[in-house]
């Protein structure tokens, strides 16, 4: 977290994972003891019946399942989610969430069930909703890999095994004085402070900075067997540079990788997508080493659970304690009140753009894009021009950007535009609308010349639909490769927003360049899971 970029990715999960609106509507269902309006709220689709549960495996674990239910924070859980460097959810994982603190039983072959288990399904593909199907089974279809999150990710009564992941000792946070001011840039805790455990996570921060990964691994509990290379084949890199890929599990990795194995009766866990393996001692000790080749790969994955970011946020001063999730700030600041609010989203500020020998200022405001030093007819000759091959202006070139998405675009427009497409990939429909409100111009397109009218499939379409025709987006705008919205919502197998799209007067028999009609897009996905 040294590096400003890495704050502003982190800072980009926590508000695409789980945005301000969704925590509020998540909390408020939750409060009030309606744990299926807090997981639709979070969008997760609950397929359980709790008398199904209380018949297939008795009163008792019935009982178990629905207090996990009821202590269930699917906003706080998406931001521990398994997500691709786009962070976008991983398609099709299985994520099991239980509060269990005994072996359960998933082994093939058992003679009779094995433990009822709530078990989160990711969508099938990056080009599905971003929503999460919550199931009960008691199979994890062994040998595959899986995911399995402690309850500090995901149920509201983890207190203190929260307070611990997020790196807070009994009296004070990781990077923190104990009267809580913030570490400036270099300052650490005293030497011959007494060892806490915000002293641990500084000290394996303050290693992973430094470049140290090995001492980082062994200041953080591990034994590290770096001898030869991880290898399943020549030319794979040392223990070392792989260990490197996982730095951002390190603070609970220990902790984690005992959990799992106790939980799943395990002495070696083995990395899925990675070339290493980690034993674990009768005692608890750990040691990370090459997996040998022909290794299993299969069981639940050591090191999927990313060490929580915020506390490092609050001290470089880009979250503050009333901006934290709620659970979060409960955990870390027991005993004060917290002023947590929904943010009202901020105008996008005017920016400039080089335009010749000059920079001039171009704004969004009232749902348009703005050029105060171009009128609309120089606009058009500019673009007129462009069409024959001629130079473009920046302001011009800004404006076709916007309309079309067409390079060059300025990095003002790419980080709107960044964010805009963001909230309608994760689901922020409450968001989107107040940005749109806010005079925001809904009709900015993405890098391939699509609009939001495109993304209706991720977000909610009832409220999005009618807000964006009344905006002036048509329902059979395409983009560059000729997919209409209609084809959009087909490749995320969206029915629904299918049939709003042509009640609102899309045709469905719109054909894009391949030829192809949203049906046909429709039978594909529908064919590949995608």
């Amino acid at each position: 977290m040294e590096r400003r970029r890495e704050r502003e990715k982190q800072l980009r999960i926590l508000r695409y994972a789980s945005p301000p609106p969704m925590v509020a509507a998540v909390t408020a269902r939750r409060l009030a003891g309606d744990w299926r309006g807090a997981c639709a709220a979070g969008l997760f689709d609950a397929h359980i019946d709790l008398r199904d549960v209380a018949s297939r495996y008795g009163a008792d674990d019935a009982a178990r399942i629905e207090s996990e239910l009821r202590g269930f924070a699917p906003d706080l859980l998406r931001r521990f989610l398994p997500r691709t460097s786009s962070l976008a959810l991983v398609p099709t994982a299985r994520v099991v969430l239980s509060r269990l603190a005994e072996p359960v039983r998933t082994r093939p072959g058992l003679r009779r069930r094995g433990t009822p288990l709530l078990v989160a399904t990711l969508p099938a593909t990056d080009r599905r909703p971003q929503r999460v199907a919550l199931r009960v089974t008691d199979s994890l279809d062994l040998p595959n890999a899986w995911y399995d999150l402690p309850d500090w990710c995901w149920h509201a009564d983890a207190v203190a095994a929260r307070r611990w992941a997020y790196g807070a000792s009994d009296d004070r946070l990781a990077w923190h004085t104990a009267d809580g001011r913030p570490h400036r840039q270099g300052e650490s805790t005293p030497t011959g402070s007494p060892a806490d455990r915000a002293g641990e996570v500084e000290t394996v921060g303050a290693l992973l900075a430094a470049g140290r990964t090995i001492a980082a691994y062994e200041a953080a509990g591990w034994t590290v067997d770096a001898a030869g290379g991880a290898h399943w084949y020549t030319g794979w890199p040392t223990v070392e540079q792989v260990l490197e890929w996982h730095v951002a599990a390190l603070p609970v990795l220990a902790a984690e990788a005992r959990r799992l194995a106790r939980r799943y009766g395990a002495t070696t866990l083995h990395l899925v997508n990675s070339p290493l393996a980690v034993d674990v001692a009768d005692g608890g000790a750990l040691t990370v080493r090459a997996a040998a080749p022909g290794s299993p790969r299969g069981g639940p994955t050591v090191f999927g659970t990313p060490a929580p970011m915020d506390v490092a946020l609050l001290r470089w001063g880009m979250l503050t304690p009333d901006e934290l999730h709620p659970l979060v700030h409960e955990a870390l600041f027991p005993g004060r009140t917290q002023a947590w609010r929904v943010p009202e989203p901020a105008p996008p500020p005017p920016f400039r753009v080089r335009c010749g020998p000059d920079w001039h200022l171009v704004r969004v405001a009232d749902n348009r894009i703005e050029t105060p030093h171009h009128t609309d007819e120089e606009l058009r000759r500019e673009f007129l021009l462009a069409g024959l091959g001629g130079p473009i202006g920046g302001c011009a070139a800004a404006v076709r950007a916007w309309r079309t998405g067409m390079k060059p675009v300025p990095k003002e427009i790419r980080k709107l535009r960044r964010d805009l497409f963001g909230r309608a990939f994760h689901g922020d429909t409450e968001g989107l609308l107040s940005l749109i409100f806010d005079g925001m111009d809904p009709g900015l397109r993405d890098g391939a010349g699509g609009t939001l009218m495109h993304r209706l499939a991720f977000v909610d379409h009832t409220l999005m639909l009618p807000i964006l025709t009344a905006a002036g987006l048509r329902v059979d705008e395409p983009d560059r490769d000729g997919n209409t919205p209609m084809h959009a919502a087909a490749a995320a197998a969206a029915t629904e927003v299918m049939a709003a799209l042509v009640d609102a007067g899309a045709d469905p028999d719109a054909v894009n360049r391949e030829g192809r009609t949203a049906a046909e897009v429709l039978a594909a996905a529908r064919r590949t899971g995608g």
